[in-house]
């Protein structure tokens, strides 16, 4: 299970923050333990949009904006018709953390 993370002041060393590749074990009694894997590198416009509590369509808004950067590894043949690769988006990982921060900085969110 991937789960993409913030976590408060407190907790931030040297004001680094991350998106965590984590799992979630659920023991017999009710409780959960998670688990950190790995910082994540790369993002899906799903994962971003849980990180920043908004909808895929904003985040794509905020990619093609510049506000986000990311790009389309798969994108490899240019299409007849003119209108951009539907191959999959990617994005930079901390990017999106520094779009979330700037947004709640500026009180917008």
């Amino acid at each position: 299970m991937i789960k993409g993370g913030m976590p408060n002041e407190s907790q931030k060393p040297n004001g680094a923050v991350l998106a965590w590749n984590t799992t979630v074990t659920k023991s017999g009694d009710g409780r959960a333990i998670v688990t950190a894997q790995t910082p994540l590198g790369d993002l899906s416009v799903a994962q971003a949009a849980k990180i920043l509590g908004c909808t895929s369509y904003t985040v794509r808004r905020a990619f093609r904006a510049g506000l986000i950067t990311g790009s389309k590894p798969g994108a490899i043949h240019k299409r007849s018709d003119g209108r951009e690769s539907n191959a999959a988006l990617v994005l930079d990982a901390q990017s999106v953390l520094n779009y979330k921060e700037s947004v709640t900085q500026r009180g917008m969110h």
